[in-house]
This record gives structure tokens, C-alpha cells and sequence, in this order.
């Protein structure tokens, strides 16, 4: 299994502290299916850092965080994880910039326009990861 996450910028969105940033995952399993999750951040590249080692994590069969209640993972990080540990294709990049007073607005516009499946209230233990697959999202 590889934790080697990888993201790009194709869209050349700045990606400095500060500015308000959509970031957009793509996951397509062996069958075709897509899984699409869309995440907001004003902390830049650091933001889309934290899931290279969240997937590494994942495969050490660490919880997210250690801290009580944060223990549990979101399903988009189910997803990137299957998908590395499969060999799936998936994107992963910013996709723009937004102003920080627009940024919820708009985040909630591009998932529905994108049919961001993995945007739902639905968490998992890493001790779960290997009873899970993708499909299992609500």
C-alpha cells in the first residue's frame, strides 16, 4: 500500500495563506464510478499537505487525531486511501480561489453542482479501514 498521495494545480490557484481556497477530489473506482468531495481552506498548501499524511496515517493504522473526539476519519479520506491502495485514478487539486466572506456560499454551490457525494456527516475508526470500501458511504 502506498501512501504516496499526490495533488496538483492545474487551475493555477494561489495557494498562499490567508486567501480562501476551494479544493476539489475526484476518485474513480475499478468499475468507473465516481466519488467527488469539494473541501474549502484559507490555510493553503499546508491544508492539502494534511492529506498525504492523513492517508499515511490511515495505513499505519493511526487515528486522524489524538485528540478525544477528532479520533475519526471523513469519507473522502476513505476514498483517497482505497484509491492508493488500489490503484485508482483520482484528482486532487485546488480548484479556485473564492473571497473568505463568500468561501461557505460558494463551497455549498460547487457541490451540488458537482455532485460531491463524499460531502456528507459520515466518519470512521481506522480500525475499521479494512471492513470498509467506498460504496459503504452513505
Amino acid at each position: 500500500m502506498s501512501g504516496d498521495l499526490q495533488w496538483s494545480n492545474p487551475n493555477d490557484v494561489e495557494l498562499s495563506k490567508g486567501v480562501g481556497m476551494l479544493y476539489f477530489v475526484r476518485v474513480t473506482d475499478s468499475s468507473g464510478k465516481e466519488y467527488r468531495y469539494i473541501g474549502q481552506t484559507k490555510r493553503g498548501k499546508s491544508r492539502l499537505r494534511e492529506y498525504r499524511n492523513n492517508v499515511r496515517k490511515i495505513f499505519e493504522g493511526k487515528p486522524r487525531r489524538s485528540t478525544p473526539g477528532q479520533e475519526k476519519y471523513r469519507p473522502v479520506h476513505l476514498a483517497l486511501a482505497k484509491a492508493c491502495q488500489n490503484g485508482w485514478n483520482y484528482d486532487f487539486s485546488p480548484l479556485e480561489n473564492v473571497a473568505l466572506d463568500q468561501i461557505n456560499f460558494t463551497e455549498q454551490s460547487r457541490i451540488s453542482e458537482l455532485g460531491c457525494g463524499l460531502n456528507v456527516k459520515w466518519s470512521w475508526y481506522v480500525e475499521d479501514y479494512d471492513s470498509l470500501s467506498v460504496s459503504d458511504i452513505p
